[in-house]
């Protein structure tokens, strides 16, 4: 009860606060939003690099940063293709490794460094990427993309904690049950809607934003698991304590890992491919 009293209370000011900054961004300051969320990776991105060190896999947090950073600024501003980025990245960071002449622990650093850079900053660039995407449909797609992931988070939660009995993979997450998944489709449907009426002005289809949503949410919950299985594999509950009943920024942002990249996808095959 006080962790559900900590998360209602904690998430009403993350959405008040939410909802100032998109409309900052659409309004006032064009990409408001991105500083944001390009801050918030950078911050998930290093408190993975904070777990993968605790559990002995100690990585080149700087270099990875630095690379993190690049990797979102070159999302914005479109300096060389994202293929192009990685290679040289990669490349340049090997030869940095022989350079060094640092043989003891050399696989487990140099896999733990490009984990956390490939792992967070650049999956999350592709939320910058929908904001790019179109001049005019951008900041709505992101808008779907944040409630089709939170709202799918909160109603899993809710149900899942009233009436979850069957296990949806207990060796990855043992709390996540199938009820809260099934429950985290449906509400995500529902916040698709809202933002298809309003953000969209009831401009869009619902067979565009519908399989949009559905093709967020199942990203979401994968991007959830796909945090668990770190967080377990590092031994670690919370990746952080910043924010109450929440953890810390990697646990705020671990559904976007996938449902970002996916949705991108989606708006990349089907609505923009010609």
């Amino acid at each position: 009860m006080k962790d559900l009293k900590q998360r209602l209370g904690f998430g009403t000011i993350l959405v008040t606060a939410m909802v100032g900054l998109f409309l900052l961004d659409k309004s006032t300051l064009p990409g408001a939003a991105m500083i944001v969320f390009g801050l918030l990776a950078l911050l998930a991105q290093n408190e993975l690099y904070t777990m993968l060190k605790n559990s002995g896999m100690a990585a080149r947090q700087a270099v990875g940063l630095f690379f993190g950073a690049v990797t979102l600024l070159n999302a914005w501003f479109a300096w060389v293709p994202v293929g192009g980025l990685i290679i040289g990245l990669i490349v340049g960071y090997l030869v940095l490794e022989v350079l060094s002449r640092q043989v003891e622990n050399a696989p487990a650093r140099i896999g733990s460094t490009l984990l956390g850079w490939l792992c967070v900053p650049l999956m999350l660039s592709s939320v910058i990427h929908i904001r790019l995407t179109d001049p005019v449909d951008g900041w709505e797609w992101v808008m779907l993309l944040v409630v089709g992931c939170k709202a799918g988070d909160s109603s899993a939660y809710l149900v899942g904690s009233a009436m979850g009995k069957h296990k949806l993979i207990p060796e990855v997450s043992p709390n996540k049950s199938w009820e809260g998944a099934i429950a985290s489709v449906l509400g995500a449907l529902f916040g698709g809607y809202v933002v298809a009426s309003w953000a969209f002005g009831g401009q869009i289809e619902a067979a565009t934003w519908i399989p949009a949503i559905l093709v967020t949410n199942l990203g979401a919950q994968f991007g959830d698991l796909a945090e668990s299985l770190l967080k377990r594999g590092c031994k670690t509950k919370d990746s952080a304590t910043a924010v109450p009943a929440f953890g810390g920024s990697f646990d705020m942002v671990d559904s976007f890992l996938v449902a970002a990249p996916a949705l991108y996808g989606y708006l990349a095959l089907t609505l923009y491919s010609a």
